[in-house]
Order: structure tokens, then sequence, then C-alpha cells
């Protein structure tokens, strides 16, 4: 600094000190360069070379603790507290003043008190107190009115901004909460549908090998009894009881996400378009039936018994709920704008106006068993069987419903990349008997195994019959020739499919028949089986399995 500089300097101090006798000026570093000449008799330790942070404490704002916040605020009002006398503070503002060998830290203002008798506490004077009047006590008194009303309107100020941001926040929470609630809901009620349908799942399996021993038996029975033997019209009752059973096993399977599909590529208006001539009379005339194509549609990736039990279970509950008849209408077409599956989905809407639901109903609709219907009128597995199939197929289930004004279900399904649907047909094979041609029967359930053997050598076939995926392997290791196998698919040690991977392994590709009351498996489930291979759920007829192997036999010589 120069000297004429550092002379004007000097002078500045000079006069500040006069005007603020608790004048504080510190250097870059924090040390303090000069002081008033109040401080050696009040507080001797704020003196030059003492660090200014060190001897005083800045009280409001409290975000000023450091040297450069206080020389970035020069416009607030700080109260400032001594280290070694915290009940004497200061009210007055920092100010930034360069200098040629840097930047200087200015305090200016005077004792912050609200009592007149502090005076005398403090040793002070009305001189301590910028600026000088003759009036005194009452500048005082003002001066500590107006510091109090100031730093009150500075509070406020910075209350209500918080506020508001506190009052932003908590709304953020609520919807945050109000979400969290929705999906620790949507949780809860996943894992009870994944664990009822668990259970369904394995009730089913077991139901349905007693099933289909019942099935087989009553058939050999019924080949056996002459057309007039009044024993058979009850085995002909025993039959159709356990159809019926079947039907509702097959209906627990669909929810629990456990029936094997067959998935190809379809024409969605042509299945619904085809079940319209069988819906109508099942709906009855007091209801109009409505059947409507929203917009071109390219072909669906779904399974065509899949397709039809969807159609026609929300079909069926949309008329039970319009007893006095109303209006049904199924718009078939692209998902709906705004749908998550637009452009990416094909949509299925069965609406009613019927009674529709309230929240509390709509909660449960697709809980097995859950019905609105009086005892006896609906086992409550409809809406439950139609969840399971959308669900497997890779759609979802919508619905839209207020009491007084009927329901809407919307039902997404994924489309297909192939250019167009497959055309399905129904090849009716009669039951053709076997010419020795050599069966490996692999089945861990005692009742099904025998059953199924009698039934293979009866129509011409020779047959091995295992136990166990164990006992199968060592039956291959022998010379004999295998021409098809018939496995089950849920076994203990293995799986059918990984059974077969061995025997491939060991034999080569070989004609096979899968068949499960429910599988978990893969391979069976998404359809990725070999061209030789082919699934049957149970509980099955008997021509249905020999027209089948038959038919494989034939198709795959090829192979042998």
């Amino acid at each position: 600094m120069s000297g004429g500089a550092a002379g004007e300097h000097a002078r500045g101090a000079e006069m500040l000190r006069a005007l603020f006798p608790f004048f504080l000026e510190a250097d870059s570093d924090g040390c303090i360069v000069a002081a008033g000449a109040r401080w050696s008799s009040l507080a001797p330790e704020v003196t030059v070379g003492a660090r200014l942070l060190e001897v005083i404490e800045v009280e409001r704002p409290a975000a000023a603790t450091s040297l450069d916040e206080l020389r970035t605020r020069p416009n607030d009002v700080f109260l400032v507290a001594l280290r070694s006398r915290r009940d004497f503070r200061l009210r007055g503002q920092f100010v930034s003043h360069p200098t040629a060998d840097g930047a200087r830290l200015l305090f200016v203002g005077g004792p912050w008190m609200t009592r007149i008798a502090d005076l005398a506490r403090f040793g002070l004077s009305l001189a301590d107190f910028p600026p000088h009047d003759s009036r005194g006590d009452f500048l005082i008194l003002l001066q500590s009115q107006e510091s109090t009303l100031a730093d009150l309107h500075l509070l406020t100020q910075r209350l209500r901004a918080t506020a508001e941001a506190l009052e932003v926040r908590n709304n953020e929470m609520a919807r945050e909460l109000d979400l969290r609630a929705k999906l620790e809901s949507e949780l809860r009620q996943s894992q009870k549908m994944e664990a009822v349908g668990r259970l369904a799942g394995g009730v089913a399996h077991d139901f349905n090998n007693i099933l289909m021993a019942i099935q087989g038996y009553a058939t050999l029975s019924l080949s056996r009894l002459a057309a007039d033997d009044p024993v058979r019209g009850w085995v002909e009752e025993m039959r159709k009881a356990a159809d019926r059973a079947a039907s509702l096993t097959r209906q627990l399977l669909a929810f629990s996400r456990r029936q094997v599909l067959r998935p190809m590529a379809l024409d969605l208006v042509r299945e619904v378009r085809e079940l319209e001539a069988l819906l109508r009379p099942l709906i009855g005339e007091r209801i109009d039936v409505r059947v409507v194509e929203t917009g071109p549609l390219g072909p669906v990736w779904a399974d065509a018994t899949a397709i039809q039990q969807i159609v026609m279970n929300l079909c069926l509950n949309a008329r039970d709920a319009m007893p006095l008849g109303g209006v049904l209408e199924v718009r078939v077409g692209p998902a709906t704008a705004g749908h998550d599956g637009a452009g990416r989905f094909a949509e299925i809407a069965v609406r009613d106006t019927g009674t529709g639901m309230d929240e509390a109903t709509k909660a449960r609709i697709f809980e097995p068993f859950f019905t609105t219907k009086d005892v006896g009128k609906g086992s409550g597995l409809g809406l439950a069987t139609v969840y399971g199939l959308v669900q497997q197929c890779g759609g979802s289930i919508e619905v839209e419903s207020e009491p007084g004004r009927g329901s809407t279900f919307r039902v997404s399904l994924p489309l297909s990349d192939a250019e167009a649907a497959v055309t399905r047909t129904v090849a009716e094979t009669g039951a053709v008997g076997g010419r020795g041609e050599r069966i490996l029967l692999v089945e861990d359930e005692p009742l099904v195994r025998r059953l199924l053997e009698q039934l293979l050598v009866r129509a011409g076939y020779e047959v091995t019959a295992a136990a166990d995926p164990s006992e199968a392997l060592a039956r291959v290791q022998r010379p004999q020739p295998i021409d098809l196998v018939v496995t089950d698919v849920v076994m203990s040690q293995m799986t059918g499919p990984e059974l077969m991977q061995r025997i491939t392994a060991l034999r080569g590709p070989i004609a096979t028949v899968f068949m499960s009351g429910h599988t978990d498996d893969e391979t069976v489930t998404s359809g990725r089986l070999r061209r030789e291979q082919r699934f049957m759920s149970k509980p099955f007829a008997p021509t249905a399995l020999l027209s089948l192997v038959r038919e494989l036999i034939e198709s795959t010589r090829d192979l042998r």
C-alpha cells in the first residue's frame, strides 16, 4: 500500500473509531487490525492480532458462520455476541473494504439492548451509541425497538418461506404415502392371490390324477357293458360327475396360471365373432348383445381356448348383473388412447348397463370363491379364471364400475409379430389301435399308471411301465427299441422335460406325450415343445390319448 493510500485508510479508520466506539476491522485472514476505543475497558481480548471469529459469535443470521459469508452479505443486519460475555450483544453491519494488500472486513454498529438499566451494568454511556444525540435515553429505546421490529420482520419473512417449503414437502409426502399405501395394498392382494393360486394348483394336480382314474375306468367299464345293461346308466352318471369335477379343476388351474396354453397368432375379431352365435342364446332375449369392431387390428399372440373362456366368463358375469335386461356390448380393437398398451396391445372391452359395483366389491372381484350371488348360483371362480388367463397370456385387465351405472371390463392382450393370424383347424381323428409298437410309460401315481398301461395294452401296444424317472432311465439302457414315451411332467426326481433330455442324449429324438394335472415347467407352459412332442392336460379321455399316440407314431417315423 502506498504512503498516501495508507494515510487515507488510517484517517478513515480513525473516523470510524470516533463514530463507532465498538468498531472492528479485520484483514483477509480474519485477524483484527483495528478496534474501537471501548474494547479495552469492556473486553480486553478484542484487540489487534486476535482472530475476529474467535472473540465474537454471530447469532443472527444463523447461517453466517464464516468470513466469506460475512463478506457477501453487506446489506444484512447482524446480531453478534462476545464469546467471553454472552450477555453483551452488538447490532450492526459487516462491510468488505478493498485495499491494496487484500480486502478488509469492517464491523460498524453499537450495543444492542432492550433495557436502560443495562447501561450501568456494562458501564456504558450515551457516547457509546451512534449517532450521538442529546436526546440520549429516548434514542436508545427507539434503537432497541427498531432493532427488534426489524429482526422480527426478517424472521417473519423467513418463517413464511419455511412454512411454504414445508407445505410443499408435506403435500409431496402425502402423495408418496398414498402411493405407498396403494402399492402395499396391491402387493398384499398379489401375494394373497399367488398363495391361493399355489394352493389351488397343488390341489388340482392331485385331484386331476384321481379324476383321471375315475374317468378312465368308467370309460373302460362302459366299453364292456351292453347298451341295455342297467348298470350302464350308473356308470354314465359317474363319468358325468367326474367331467364336472374336471371342469372345476380347469378353472382353478386357469386362476392359478398353471393351465398349459398354446399361444399362436390369432385374429381376435374372428375369435369373438365365432363366439357371438353361442353367446346370444346363453345371454337371453332380454339383453341386447352388440359386438363392435373399433378399428383395424393385427393378430394377437394368445391361446384360442383362453380367449373363449375370457370372453364367455365376462359376458356371463355381465348377464347376471342385468336381471331385468339391458345392453351388453363387446368392443374389439386397438387399445384405447391413454392406455398403457396403446400401439402394442389389442383390447376387448365388455360393457354392461347393469347394477354396477361399489369400491369394496371391486377390490375383491378377482378373488377365487368371492361372489355376490345367492348361495348355489355361482362358484365365485368366473372372474378369478379370467384374471389368471389374462395374466398367463401376458395381458392385463381393468374394471370401471359404479353402483347403478354398470361395469366395463377392459382386457388388453399383446399383439403378435406375425403378419397374419394362423388358421386354426380341428382334426377329429378316430382312435386307431396299435400294431405292437413299444411305449415307455412313466407315471408316479399308481392309479393313473395302471389305468394307462391297461388302456395302451388293450389298444395293441407293447408297454413298459416305470414308476419314476430313475426306473425309466434304467429301462432305456436296455437294447429294445422305443417308439414313443408317455410321461408325467411333475415328478419328484426330475420333471418330464428333464427326463426326455436325458433319454434324447442316449437314444436321439423320440416321439413324446407329456401329461400333467398342472405344470410349472417353462418348456411346457411357454409352448416351446419340439415337433415330436405334445402335451395333454389331465384328466383326458382315453380315446384322446390313443388318437394322439397313433398320430405321433405315424408322423415321426422318420425319427426311427
